[in-house]
């Protein structure tokens, strides 16, 4: 899987009083939008070092509070779990102290992920944050000058907001990620463990993917045995809407309907009260349902482009690794007035890889 975020090397000193080195206020300045960030303690700086042991450079790192509201972000902290939340504009961002990785959620589908070279860290009872690492996953440029050592933040607020006391009221989502922290790390980093396949088609082309059960497991249970039953053999994309999505598992080549089985799927989404925050962005697959949220039976889907109105209201469960021009060519086909091809388009079969 293509890596959601470019990784910098992380092995360093481990975190404490004696790893850092406080500074005296005004020896550096961290300016956002051309003022001076005003803070109650002066900033810290962590050194980095590599794998080897070799010196990478220094993290300046300040206070949660000072940062966060400065960029317009309410701020919640969670004794619990040691988790920040920040939010802004149905944007959150999560990450834990002493842990790597932070996120972003769009709404309620996981955006991206970012890992710090320094995560965050308690110091003298403050929390710190990495100053370009929070700018950076929030869309902030940041530069460093050296001449006169400030962290220069370029950051466009639009309308600000009044948003105090939200980011406590969605830190249920900080809550959830957190006991799945493992799993979402290395789905940004591309180093999960997903179960392979392909879709084959009538004409011998290929479409790959890999299937995520530690997110959506009844999801992909279902769409596994669908696969090795046999079932999808000579089904057809029923439904094709260019832009949106290419849908099929249901409908013969022939033109009959088939079920796989009578009762609907428990559905693995936010709005079913489940915690899946994969999102629906260009060749995602996911299950698609009735009215009911709990109605899916075999049919599927494939996001032919992102659709952020698709997050949180749908089982999620792979992605498309190779094929997506042949995606492009389907979404492309002539259809009817109920987005049906002209032209049959047909699975042969699709196989699981063990």
């Amino acid at each position: 899987m293509k890596k959601l975020v470019s990784f910098v090397l992380v092995a360093m000193l481990m975190l404490s009083v004696s790893a850092f080195t406080a500074l005296a206020d005004g020896e550096i300045s961290v300016v956002v939008n051309g003022e001076k960030l005003e803070m109650d303690v002066p900033p810290a700086v962590f050194p980095v070092y590599d794998e080897n042991g070799g010196y990478v450079g220094d993290r300046t790192m300040v206070p949660i509070r000072a940062i966060s509201e400065k960029l317009n972000c309410d701020v919640y902290w969670d004794d619990a779990n040691h988790g920040i939340t920040l939010y802004r504009k149905d944007n959150l961002y999560i990450m834990w102290e002493g842990k790597a990785t932070a996120f972003h959620l769009d709404g309620i589908g996981l955006s991206k992920g970012y890992t710090m070279d320094v995560p965050p860290t308690i110091v003298n009872g403050r929390t710190l944050l990495p100053v370009r690492a929070v700018s950076e996953i929030m869309g902030a440029k940041v530069e460093w000058i050296e001449e006169t050592n400030t962290v220069d933040i370029k950051y466009d607020l639009g309308e600000l907001e009044e948003n105090a006391g939200i980011a406590e009221q969605v830190n249920i989502y900080q809550m959830l990620l957190v006991q799945q922290y493992n799993e979402y790390e290395a789905l940004v980093n591309g180093s999960i463990d997903g179960t392979t396949g392909k879709f084959i088609m009538e004409d011998g082309s290929e479409i790959e993917f890999e299937l995520y059960p530690q997110f959506a497991p009844a999801t992909c249970e279902r769409f596994i045995s669908c696969a090795k039953s046999g079932f999808y053999d000579n089904k057809v994309f029923h439904r094709v809407i260019k832009d949106f999505v290419i849908q099929g598992g249901a409908k013969t080549k022939d033109g009959q309907w088939e079920s796989f089985a009578n009762e609907g799927l428990f559905g693995e989404f936010v709005m079913n009260v489940y915690f899946n925050v994969l999102p629906h962005k260009r060749g995602t697959l996911s299950f698609a349902r009735g009215e009911e949220n709990n109605s899916a039976t075999q049919q599927f889907f494939i996001c032919h482009q992102d659709a952020k109105n698709l997050n949180g209201n749908y089982a999620a469960f792979g992605v498309v690794t190779s094929g997506m021009d042949l995606i492009d060519k389907i979404a492309s086909a002539e259809v009817d007035e109920n987005d049906e091809p002209v032209l049959p388009i047909v699975i042969k079969q699709v196989i699981i890889n063990e």
